[in-house]
């Protein structure tokens, strides 16, 4: 089984304001972090171009499009979602061949 990563890149919406949204960004990992096969995520954000990019590592490809259905339906995210421009939106998942981490 392979690890995955999942990287989702997007734009806010006008209204939206970092701050605002970062808060948001950490109350939905309280919800990812439970889910199975979490190993890590990351937030960052291209100040050039003002994209913002939610990387997240899973143990394999089933649990990260699981991940991916439950958050969308889950109350806890719904204030990060609502912060994102929908059609900005791009997710891509890969698997990873190679690491640095231990574990």
């Amino acid at each position: 089984m392979s690890q995955i990563v999942e990287m989702v890149k997007f734009s806010l919406l006008d209204t939206a304001n970092e701050q605002e949204f970062i808060t948001a960004a950490e109350r939905s990992q309280q919800f990812v972090k439970s889910l199975p096969g979490f190993l890590y995520r990351s937030l960052s954000h291209n100040e050039e171009t003002n994209v913002w990019t939610d990387t997240v590592y899973w143990q394999s490809m089933e649990e990260a499009k699981s991940a991916g259905e439950q958050f969308m339906a889950c109350e806890d995210c719904q204030p990060l979602m609502s912060l994102i421009n929908p059609e900005s939106v791009d997710m891509t998942h890969q698997v990873i061949k190679m690491n640095s981490c231990e574990g």
